[in-house]
C-alpha cells in the first residue's frame, strides 16, 4: 500500500553528512570575525538533539588560516629587510635601531582602527606589512643622515638634534603624500571602497602616528645603543687605525 509523507525538496550534504543550511544576510559595517563571534555567543545555549551538531561550513577555519598567513607575511617581510639592512651596513646596531621603529607604529594602527569601530582583519594586516616598508624608510633616512654627520666630525648629540631638523621636510613630505593619497579610500569614497577601507586607515592612522615615532624616539633609541660612542665617527676610525 502506498502512503504519503512529508519528505524535503532536496537533500544537502557536505563532508558525507546530511546538513540543513541555516544562512542570513549581514550589515554593511559588519566584519565577519564580529559576526562569527555573535553567532558562537548565540548558538552556546542551544541545546541539539541527539545525532546533531553545529557546523559552521569550516568559515571559522578560513578565517583563521587567513590571519595566520598574513601573520606569516608581516613577519617574513621584517625578517627581510632587517637581513638586507644588516648586509649593507655590516653591522646590527643600525639595522635594530631601525626596526624597533616598527612596533610602535603598531600602536598608531591600534588607535586608527579603534576610533574608526573596525576589526581587526586582513585588510589591515595587508595595511601594516605596506606600514612597516615605508616606517623603515623614513626610519633609515634619519639614521643614514646620523651617521653622515658623524663620519663628517660632528658629535653624537649634536649629530642627533641636526639630523632630526634636516631630515624632518622630507619625513613630511614622504608622509603626507601618502596619508593625503590614502584619504578618500579610507573616508570610504566610491563604490566597494569598503572593502579595502580597513587598510587605508591602517595605513593612515600608522604613518601618522610613526612620524612623530621617527623623529623623537629613533634618535633615543639610537643614542640608547651607541651610548659609548661619544666621539665623531671619523675620530674612532682613525683611532681603531692607529691601534
Amino acid at each position: 500500500r502506498a502512503e504519503l509523507v512529508q519528505s524535503p525538496a532536496s537533500i544537502m550534504r557536505d563532508n558525507q553528512m546530511r546538513i540543513i543550511e541555516v544562512s542570513g544576510s549581514i550589515d554593511a559595517d559588519a566584519t565577519l570575525s564580529t559576526v562569527m563571534k555573535a553567532v558562537n555567543e548565540e548558538l552556546a545555549n542551544v541545546d541539539l538533539p541527539q545525532g546533531y551538531n553545529l557546523y559552521d561550513a569550516g568559515v571559522s577555519k578560513t578565517l583563521q588560516e587567513g590571519r595566520n598567513t598574513t601573520a606569516l607575511l608581516l613577519g617574513l617581510a621584517l625578517f627581510l629587510v632587517f637581513v638586507v639592512m644588516a648586509v649593507q651596513y655590516e653591522s646590527l646596531r643600525n639595522p635594530v635601531v631601525i626596526m624597533l621603529s616598527v612596533p610602535f607604529a603598531a600602536i598608531g594602527v591600534a588607535i586608527g582602527i579603534q576610533v574608526a569601530g573596525l576589526a581587526l582583519s586582513v585588510p589591515v594586516w595587508l595595511g601594516m606589512i605596506m606600514l612597516a616598508g615605508i616606517v623603515v624608510n623614513n626610519a633609515i633616512i634619519l639614521v643614514e643622515y646620523i651617521e653622515i654627520l658623524r663620519e663628517q666630525g660632528l658629535e653624537k648629540n649634536h649629530a642627533l638634534v641636526e639630523a632630526a631638523k634636516t631630515r624632518l621636510r622630507p619625513i613630511l613630505m614622504t608622509t603626507l603624500t601618502t596619508v593625503v593619497g590614502m584619504l578618500p579610500l579610507a573616508i570610504g569614497i566610491g563604490e566597494g571602497s569598503e572593502m579595502l577601507q580597513p587598510l587605508a586607515i591602517s595605513i593612515v592612522s600608522g604613518l601618522i602616528f610613526s612620524m612623530f615615532v621617527t623623529l623623537l624616539l629613533v634618535p633615543i633609541i639610537y643614542n640608547l645603543f651607541h651610548r659609548g660612542d661619544t666621539q665623531p665617527v671619523s675620530e674612532q676610525s682613525d683611532l681603531e687605525s692607529v691601534h
